[in-house]
């Protein structure tokens, strides 16, 4: 009779132990998803900002080719300047 009660009581802890693992592998897998989830909607904010930095980025400054042919520009139109300058000089000096 105790060798009975004795297997039905191990038998009992072990069905316990069994639901305990149960739990808690079922709750570190709920823990994993959610912490899984949350990395990816923070690596998915991350990433928009990180892209409309871009667009202000591509949206407030000038390329570099931009800016060499803005410098062509402005000498273009400073020699055209230095030029109507020198021909009143050469105006005024010749009356």
């Amino acid at each position: 009779m105790r060798d009975k009660f004795r297997s039905i009581v191990i038998s009992i802890i072990i069905a316990l132990l069994a639901a305990l693992s149960t739990y808690y592998t079922t709750i570190g897998g709920i823990n994993l998803e959610i912490a899984s989830k949350a990395e990816e909607a923070f690596v998915a904010r991350l990433d928009k900002r990180i892209s409309n930095l871009e667009v202000r980025l591509s949206e407030n400054f000038a390329t570099k080719e931009d800016f060499y042919q803005l410098k062509e520009d402005l000498i273009l139109h400073l020699s055209r300047i230095e030029i109507q300058l020198n021909k009143k000089e050469s105006t005024i000096e010749n009356r």
